[in-house]
């Protein structure tokens, strides 16, 4: 490690708690892992505040698909009359522009953090390095290749015939276009129930993909990759990427404007990437220069039958899933897997 990863180190500790790191891990936040504070009662606003701030309002990957999706929607492709019916030129560029945002995306937190190893092992969950040798338990026999065919073949190019579809929903009047100017407040609320509505429905899902008879078919694919990397968000079987990205479809019944569509789509996609990058932010310049942290999901990644869900609604809590982190909870895990597969 150099001497600059050595200082960022000691600054970075101080996002940690001083508790004692979980011997399994490399690097993990504050433990237990917290839910949003949607859900914290009594109400705490300061704290309630400062979330929105952090994660709404200021730089983070959430915030960057807030204004991906505007631009897109506003500028680089607005839902238009001739996307009333489907033509090669508007149809090929949903689909380029999908591809391009998950390689830039995907591929750019891949080269940060382990194509040129920008940060070392700063703020890496996992204490094993990424897997980079041959090994046939991967299509072309390399993880990052396997991931790539994944995450383009089926990933960026579902969403983009989801995508394709509901802009001509929204250009033929099948679905109403709700604006700012009608509707001001729905319009600003309808992002972060857009946020709920898919922690409900990937919880729901992932518990699907979980039973069995299911898993050794289709979602054990995603789940090769223990040690996740960027491009592991978006590496499943054709069969759960399609549920998985189903989520976009509630605008379908939910009043908005394809902005909405477009970031549901994008937190879908481009989120993936960012949660399975294995890494809780990018650190640069000795600070925390993006906030990515997903150890709610990495915790799913390396013990399965749990955190089905995701950190924005508290669904492993209520119906008994839940890993925090700690080491009993690992034990119950354990313990549940090997009441599941008895």
């Amino acid at each position: 490690m150099t001497n600059a990863q050595t200082n960022a180190q000691d600054k970075a500790s101080n996002v940690q708690d001083s508790a004692p790191m979980s011997r399994e891990w490399h690097w993990h936040p504050e433990l237990p892992v917290k839910y949003a504070p949607y859900w914290l009662w009594p109400t705490k606003p300061g704290v309630f505040a400062k979330w929105v701030w952090q994660n709404w309002l200021q730089f983070s990957d959430r915030s960057i698909f807030l204004t991906l999706a505007f631009l897109v929607a506003f500028w680089v492709q607005p839902v238009g009359s001739e996307q009333a019916g489907f033509a090669f030129g508007w149809v090929a560029w949903v689909f380029v522009r999908n591809w391009l945002l998950l390689l830039i995306v995907a591929g750019g937190l891949h080269h940060w953090f382990y194509g040129i190893d920008g940060q070392g092992k700063l703020l890496k969950y996992d204490p094993r390095p990424y897997f980079k040798r041959k090994n046939a338990l991967f299509k072309f026999g390399y993880q990052t290749w396997d991931n790539v065919y994944y995450s383009m073949m089926f990933g960026a190019t579902f969403l983009s015939l989801l995508e394709c579809f509901l802009r001509w929903s929204y250009a033929s009047g099948l679905i109403g276009t709700s604006s700012f100017s009608a509707h001001p407040v729905w319009f600003i609320l309808l992002f972060p129930v857009l946020a709920l509505w898919q922690s409900f429905h990937f919880y729901v899902v992932h518990l699907i993909l979980h039973q069995p008879s299911i898993y050794k078919h289709v979602h054990a694919v995603h789940h090769r990759n223990v040690n996740t990397g960027p491009w592991s968000g978006m590496s499943m079987h054709p069969t759960e990427a399609l549920g998985y990205l189903s989520a976009i479809l509630i605008v379908l019944l939910l009043p908005s404007h394809p902005v909405h569509m477009l970031f549901l789509g994008y937190w879908l996609m481009l989120g993936a990437a960012s949660s399975h990058s294995g890494y809780e932010a990018i650190w640069a310049r000795d600070r925390q220069a993006l906030l990515l942290g997903a150890f709610f999901h990495q915790l799913h990644h390396r013990y399965y039958e749990c955190n089905y869900g995701n950190a924005e609604m508290p669904w492993d809590k209520w119906f008994g899933t839940y890993h925090d982190g700690s080491d009993d909870a690992t034990k119950r895990t354990r313990d549940r897997k090997r009441q599941m597969h008895i």
